[in-house]
């Protein structure tokens, strides 16, 4: 006898998983490739900025550095540890990034602001939509570690915007 879609699972089967988001790619590949995209922006970024200064520059690739050696390293593990690492490096980045429109500071170009910059605005987006598959990827335990850790991050944003030290 053939099994229909409708049919409820027989005891002892084994339920189909779905493991990919896009493609078949497994959760992690995903957030690895938003990854890559948001480190392409950010090297588009240095490039962009490097004849306005080296030192306005140099953040954005050491974002993008940064952001690929985590994209690599969830893509290759199968553990929770890079995952967890790759949370709390996007957290700062993007934590980074607030602070940069808060306060104003507009690293290597001094007449445009941050907020303005669409390459640096998609590549947030790219951050955070890794950030959200990669958080969705882990177990309950290491979500409720990789959620606290994005807690203190988030407060102390916010402290720091409630005293008025960021501008």
């Amino acid at each position: 006898m053939t099994s229909s879609p409708e049919a409820p699972a027989t005891e002892g089967a084994v339920p189909e998983s779905r493991t990919g988001l896009l493609g078949g790619l497994r959760t992690p590949h995903v957030a690895s490739l938003l990854c890559v995209v948001a480190a392409a922006g950010d090297l588009i970024a240095f490039q962009q900025r490097v004849a306005h200064g080296l030192a306005g520059a140099l953040p954005f690739l050491l974002a993008a550095v940064v952001q690929l050696v985590a994209a690599r390293q969830v893509w290759i593990s199968r553990g929770t540890a890079a995952a967890l690492a790759a949370v709390l490096v996007l957290g700062l980045l993007i934590a980074s990034y607030v602070l940069a429109v808060s306060t104003g500071v507009t690293p290597g170009q001094q007449n445009q602001p941050v907020e303005s910059d669409p390459l640096l605005t998609a590549a947030l987006c790219a951050r955070l939509a890794a950030l959200l598959v990669l958080v969705r990827s882990l177990s309950d335990r290491a979500r409720s570690r990789a959620l606290n850790a994005l807690l203190v991050i988030g407060t102390v944003l916010w402290t720091l915007g409630l005293t008025g030290l960021l501008g």
